[in-house]
């Protein structure tokens, strides 16, 4: 069994950090998109279909993330 030194810990943890501070800008990003697109007027039935479902399925999706890191 392998185990990790503290450097390759810290440098891990420090990636990791990055991804997560690039993910929650992401979300937020994602999230002011679909609020414009939601208070925006769509009059083209067949784009408001598509826009419906979309919005759905992230709002499905966003109801299974977590937002506390816990121990494993």
């Amino acid at each position: 069994m392998a185990y990790k030194t503290r450097k390759q810990l810290l440098l891990e943890m420090e990636k990791l950090r990055k991804q997560i501070e690039n993910l929650l800008d992401e979300n937020s990003s994602l999230w002011f998109m679909l609020d414009e697109m939601d208070k925006s007027n769509i009059t083209n039935p067949e784009y408001f279909k598509h826009i419906q479902v979309m919005v759905e399925n992230v709002r499905k999706s966003r109801v299974m993330v977590t937002k506390d890191v816990g121990e494993a």
